[in-house]
């Protein structure tokens, strides 16, 4: 029998098999080049994206902190025109005084003259205080919004420098750990406060500026916790009526130790207290 057909079918077949190995070897260099371009361009684009929007966030920010210099200029300017009005009643009144006792020895009775008068200065001065309020509460969204810009660059940082598209804007622990120590580096975060944080993305911004306006005492609705012997002080967020907030400032170093626990019921507060009472100062 002659095997020559079979020698030459079976080198054929080791020759297409080394041909083919050899194909797929550069098919496949050819995919790992492709993605390796495609992972620059991603890259690329995702810095781009983030240096766009750094850049957006600076001109909002700054945006910002002209309408807050803005409504604190207004304010000022409210504020002593008030006082203005109230020394010009003052002065009125003194005056109205003095006309009312010579206009009596000349028998003229001018009590409802006066009474008019001093019922439209106050009008005057009611209003001025309403239009004060309102000006102060649009200088607070303004903060609010801008600590929430400040949330969102740090969030696209976060994705630009981890090159990993995250799920949505919502951040993890860590992240937000991060952020905090960022902004607020003087504040020490005590207990759950951290997952308080973490399960409240929509509240975020506003919490960060209740832990800034810690620092800087102007925390909303203070008022010292007696079933901690006074040494923990309470506060409240604008809007968010069943947070609470404790804090206590440090002794040994600078800043504040902060518990962020949601009011569930009076039972949940009286366990703050008693979790509070056992703490020791930093």
């Amino acid at each position: 029998m002659d095997f020559s057909f079979f020698w030459g079918l079976g080198l054929g077949g080791i020759g297409l098999f080394f041909t083919m190995r050899t194909f797929q070897k550069q098919e496949i260099l050819k995919l790992k080049k492709n993605f390796a371009t495609q992972q620059e361009a991603y890259e690329s684009q995702l810095q781009l994206q983030a240096e766009n929007y750094s850049l957006e966030i600076a001109n909002q920010a700054q945006d910002f902190h002209q309408a807050i210099a803005d409504l604190e200029q207004r304010i000022a300017s409210q504020t002593q025109a008030k006082e203005r009005l109230e020394q010009k009643l003052q002065r009125e009144k003194e005056l109205s005084l003095a006309s009312q006792k010579k206009l009596r020895e000349n028998n003229r009775d001018i009590d409802e003259i006066l009474e008019s008068l001093e019922k439209s200065q106050q009008d005057v001065l009611h209003h001025k205080e309403a239009e004060i309020s309102q000006l102060k509460a649009q200088l607070q969204e303004y903060a609010v919004n801008l600590e929430q810009q400040r949330v969102d660059l740090f969030n696209l940082q976060q994705q630009s420098s981890s090159r990993q598209p995250t799920q949505g804007d919502r951040l993890n622990a860590e992240q937000i750990q991060i952020l905090v120590s960022t902004l607020l580096p003087e504040i020490t975060l005590l207990r759950d406060s951290l997952n308080v944080l973490v399960d409240q993305p929509e509240n975020l911004a506003a919490l960060i500026k209740a832990l800034k306006d810690i620092l800087e005492g102007q925390a909303y609705a203070a008022k010292k916790v007696r079933a901690t012997d006074n040494k923990w002080t309470e506060c409240r967020v604008p809007h968010i009526n069943l947070m609470r907030l404790y804090y206590q400032k440090c002794k040994k170093t600078p800043g504040y130790q902060v518990l962020i626990s949601p009011k569930k019921n009076q039972k949940s507060q009286d366990q703050d207290y008693e979790w509070l009472k056992n703490q020791t100062s930093c």
